[in-house]
């Protein structure tokens, strides 16, 4: 499981013939809150979550685990960081394959993991004391999720317009759309998803595995995938609209107002494509959308490599216009168009 930046392509062919599946899992959630509480890498999670978890953690148990939760490595069995059953949908089921490990397998699997794991001290604690160890864990996950419950409970209504959006995308063609529109580490470009990380066991090739997606509720910032099994490939990224349950702003379409191009895009990129008929400059809708301009470039970067929006040249200008697929992802899951731009 990788948790993260060295780099990596998987090659998805042909995307609408992608087995696409989404996992309304609290155990990844719940790992990306316990790497950014322990230090181990920022997943954006709001000052009053950390606060909030690190005071529930047994402190003994809490300093024997904290070197592999602290390390920045990228590197952790799937088993502790709590996916490697990405179809359990509940915390009890997670805890309980948790209580089922041999503690000396997982020891075996850290030492023998190849290329070794940047850093070995981060294990010692594992490698000198495997059952020790793990009642540890256990306990700190036990603690971490009773006081994370009831945000989870919260963030139930947030994954389930995610599992919408995929859905939606899924059935309209608009799989490629919505990958770009993943802000996370991983970023998809020219039917390939660029990892961030090396993968020494990974697959070059997506071939029959599924692509999971699984929404975190941990932080702003959160990224996780897991591209070294046989089986899938998994990208964790933040579900949009976390604000709305950690005391931030909400964005103008993230209310029940949303429309299907907001659901597939998100609503940044939605808002462009809905104003691309008037031809505006990359500066006008940055205007617009009250970003700067490198924000509004990004995403207009990300509409482009899905074949939704064009650049041309107009004498020392560069406006920006649909394509004929993004003119009809349009007309299928938007509301009219605002009034043009006046491109003259």
């Amino acid at each position: 499981m990788s948790d993260g930046h060295d780099g990596y392509t998987v090659r998805l062919g042909a995307v609408d013939r992608v087995n696409v599946r989404v996992s309304r899992h609290p155990g990844a959630t719940l790992f990306s809150l316990l790497k950014d509480a322990f230090g181990g890498r920022t997943h954006g999670v709001p000052a009053a979550w950390r606060d909030t978890v690190r005071r529930a953690l047994p402190p003994r148990d809490a300093a024997l685990v904290a070197p592999a939760l602290a390390s920045r490595s990228c590197w952790i069995p799937d088993r502790l960081a709590l996916v490697e059953d990405l179809g359990a949908s509940d915390m009890p089921t997670l805890e309980a394959q948790l209580a089922d490990l041999d503690p000396d397998l997982l020891a075996s699997e850290v030492a023998d993991f190849r290329p070794a794991p940047p850093s070995l001290a981060a294990w010692r604690p594992l490698l000198d004391d495997p059952a020790a160890f793990l009642a540890s864990y256990r306990r700190v996950v036990g603690a971490a999720w009773e006081s994370f419950a009831p945000l989870w409970r919260r963030a139930d209504v947030l994954i389930g317009r995610e599992v919408e959006r995929i859905g939606l995308a899924a059935v309209t063609g608009g799989l490629d759309g919505l990958l770009t529109s993943l802000d996370c580490g991983v970023r998809y470009e020219d039917g390939a998803l660029r990892l961030p990380h090396a993968c020494p066991r990974g697959l070059a090739d997506l071939g029959r595995r599924p692509l999971v997606l699984v929404p975190l509720a941990s932080g702003y910032t959160a990224s996780m995938y897991g591209a070294d099994r046989d089986d899938v490939l998994w990208i964790g990224y933040a579900v949009p609209g976390l604000g709305r349950i950690a005391g931030g702003r909400r964005g103008k379409r993230e209310g029940a107002d949303a429309d299907g191009l907001s659901l597939v895009l998100g609503p940044v990129r939605a808002e462009i494509l809905r104003n691309l008929p008037g031809r505006p400059t990359v500066t006008e809708l940055a205007h617009h959308l009250h970003v700067g301009i490198s924000t509004a470039t990004y995403h207009c970067r990300h509409l482009e490599a899905a074949g939704l929006l064009l650049r041309e040249r107009r004498g020392k200008q560069v406006r920006l216009h649909p394509t004929e697929r993004g003119t009809a992802l349009g007309q299928l899951l938007t509301a009219p168009p605002p009034p043009p731009w006046d491109a003259r």
